[in-house]
């Protein structure tokens, strides 16, 4: 059974989309809210057809040197966004704030970020319509 501070902080994905690629966490400004919203959403068992993990959070695990399974354990302690803002800071292999802003920044114009905001903005739709 999931903890119930996770279950507090998950979203409903089935019903609602994730935040934005760009919307920033920490001392990211990119990928990481989203991934989080995934992660605990998955771990709650309300991902709906999103998941944890995708191509998107490997190009941040990759970057950061943090472990997806490390992560994905930590969240479900049920942990707030502040929290993990912080342990992705101490776990991240990559210190230097410049290039770690620098990463972040090249998901402002990458046509995935808008694709992915279109359809996040049609699931919105989709299901408010249901509703």
């Amino acid at each position: 059974m999931a903890d119930p501070r996770l279950l507090a902080l998950a979203s409903d994905l089935a019903r609602q989309a994730p935040r934005s690629v760009l919307s920033p966490l920490g001392i990211y400004g990119a990928v990481v809210a989203r991934m989080v919203d995934k992660c605990r959403a998955e771990l709650a068992g309300s991902s709906g057809s999103y998941h944890f993990n995708c191509p998107l959070d490997q190009i941040f695990f990759r970057f950061s040197g943090i472990d997806a399974e490390n992560f994905r354990s930590f969240v479900a302690t049920g942990v707030g966004d502040d929290e993990i803002g912080l342990w992705i800071e101490r776990h991240s292999k990559v210190k230097d704030l410049k290039r770690i802003r620098s990463w972040s920044r090249r998901f402002q114009f990458n046509p995935i970020v808008r694709i992915l905001d279109l359809d996040d903005w049609l699931h919105n739709r989709r299901n408010r319509k249901k509703g």
